[in-house]
């Protein structure tokens, strides 16, 4: 026998020694990777998160994945405890230098038409998810669920916010213009809320048709003479402050008064609501359908 060949021969046992070895080992840790291709999507590590969106960082914080978010918004400011974090731009304009600094895991920004993916895709991990509607809402957030590892609590706040926004106002609900609060002194041109955004499906919710009952794609602004042709039962302004003085709601309601064609003006079922809860996320939407629903009552005919 050749010196090759009785070299092969003694060193078959140690190589099936080492073989068996592997597979044991494999078998005792459960690593089953080893011999599976079928991976499920990987979940970052705890504290590797940059949130480009503020109500997906309202909604990281509360389905308890807030200690992995190490970087948020430039405008991001709820809960109060995410002030203390780096800011990293916005989904529109990413800070790219200090994201990269922080070397998150996993960038996640809201998915709109000006969000720069590639851009943000280059600095790491990346995901982009909608947060228009409320359909999209509640399927980002089991989304979000999937992506930190907190699919229970994600699930489960999903679930509370379909139980309530899924629900369409009775048919002879009131028409409703809702409106963001105008420049003082200067109602016109009108900016509303969209049929098909989520504050739309919330006015449902809270019993109430939105007179603009068209799928707005465009800055959902009109001018005097559409809102005088639309005619609403009610007005409601929405104002993002959590104060709201006394002579500013005044300032409010008498700038309306320059639209006295209107039925809801002429018949003062112009109604003012405000808090930041309003243009937030999670369980603070619904507060605001509570309290639109209130307002609601209180003008309706």
């Amino acid at each position: 026998m050749h010196a090759s060949s009785r070299m092969r021969v003694k060193n078959q046992p140690l190589i099936l020694v080492l073989v068996i070895a592997v597979v044991a080992i494999a078998a005792a840790v459960g690593l089953s990777f080893l011999f599976s291709t079928d991976q499920p999507e990987p979940v970052p590590a705890k504290g590797t998160v940059v949130s480009l969106s503020p109500p997906i960082t309202e909604t990281l914080f509360e389905i308890g994945a807030g200690d992995q978010v190490i970087g948020r918004s430039d405008y991001g400011f709820f809960p109060p405890q995410v002030e203390k974090l780096p800011k990293c731009g916005t989904a529109l304009f990413p800070n790219s230098e200090s994201i990269v600094r922080l070397g998150p895991g996993l960038i996640i920004a809201d998915e709109s038409r000006g969000t720069p993916r590639d851009e943000i895709g280059a600095l790491g991990n990346a995901a982009f998810l909608p947060w228009l509607s409320a359909e999209d809402i509640i399927s980002s957030t089991r989304k979000l669920g999937e992506l930190t590892g907190h699919i229970e609590e994600a699930n489960k706040l999903a679930d509370d916010l379909a139980d309530a926004l899924y629900r369409d106002a009775p048919e002879n609900a009131p028409r409703v213009l809702l409106v963001m609060t105008p420049t003082p002194g200067k109602v016109v041109p009108i900016t509303f809320f969209r049929r098909n955004s989520i504050h739309g499906q919330m006015l449902e919710a809270a019993g109430g048709k939105n007179a603009a009952d068209y799928d707005e794609t465009g800055v959902p602004e009109m001018s005097a003479e559409r809102a005088i042709e639309l005619d609403p039962d009610i007005i409601i302004v929405i104002d993002m402050h959590d104060e709201l003085p006394d002579g500013r709601r005044a300032q409010i309601l008498a700038d309306w008064q320059t639209l006295k064609p209107l039925t809801a003006v002429k018949q003062s079922r112009v109604g003012v609501l405000h808090g930041e809860h309003f243009y937030g996320a999670g369980r603070r939407l619904l507060r605001a359908i509570i309290e639109l629903r209130a307002e609601i009552e209180r003008l309706k005919p």
